[in-house]
């Protein structure tokens, strides 16, 4: 799977779309000792890290009606910020049927600052029982990953993409990797006592019933600014799915 397409600037890919939001996640090197919940503004610090010694923050995704920071102080470790419904659908990659895979809206991202340093972003959360049920209705058996465990997605926005360097900054979609968790599942398929394992891989919505706790890992590598835009249209979230078999 690919993470994100270059594009020159979002407004060429949205040319009907409008801004809904942004944020920037700023490196910093010394944490911010106040309280920083439900200060507003687009800004999240996060810990500055530095090269093959990433600092993680795990910023958490709420679901309201608006893109707003709820707590902007990540150099504790946690922060947290309010997205918008993705309007996306669950599905088994491979047999994607009926499911929406058409994002209600874009994320797109680029480093900003002076050159040097790099930062990787992946989603994860904790399964809830909806996905036990939402296998056990397709006859299958789960073997695992079993609900409440923590799932993090294959799809990252990788450090080699995410990185400052001395050309012009580009913006990248990566709707995909920020707004749903892709992985393996092991199934059981025979209902019988006869035992035929199968992998295969699903894309789950951040805020589908099946997930909760759901957070970006940021591994920050000495990156001092990363912006994140979200624009009023859509992306497929099912085009970058690579060449996985359903079960049989």
């Amino acid at each position: 799977m690919v993470a994100g397409t270059t594009f020159a600037n979002p407004e060429g890919v949205c040319p009907d779309g409008k801004l809904l939001g942004k944020v920037n996640i700023i490196g910093v090197k010394n944490d911010k000792t106040i309280n920083m919940e439900n200060k507003g503004g687009g800004v999240i610090f996060v810990d500055l890290g530095a090269e093959d010694e990433p600092a993680t923050t795990e910023i958490y995704l709420i679901q309201g009606d608006d893109f707003a920071v709820l707590d902007k102080n990540g150099t504790d470790g946690e922060a947290s910020l309010m997205l918008m419904p993705t309007g996306l659908d669950p599905y088994i990659i491979g047999e994607k049927g009926t499911a929406n895979t058409m994002s209600e809206y874009s994320v797109f991202i680029r480093a900003l600052g002076t050159p040097g340093g790099k930062a990787a972003i992946t989603t994860c959360g904790d399964l809830t029982d909806a996905f036990g049920t939402w296998i056990d209705n397709k006859t299958l058996r789960l073997i695992e990953p079993l609900p409440e465990d923590t799932v993090c997605s294959l799809e990252q926005v990788t450090s080699d993409i995410l990185v400052r360097n001395s050309s012009k900054p580009k913006f990248i979609n990566v709707t995909a990797e920020l707004l749903t968790i892709v992985f393996e599942v092991t199934v059981d398929t025979d209902p019988t006592e006869v035992v035929n394992i199968v992998t295969f891989y699903v894309r789950i919505p951040i805020f589908d019933s099946m997930l909760e706790n759901v957070y970006w890992q940021y591994d920050n590598e000495g990156l001092k600014n990363l912006e994140i835009r979200f624009y009023d249209c859509t992306t497929d979230v099912s085009a970058g799915d690579g060449p996985y078999t359903p079960p049989a």
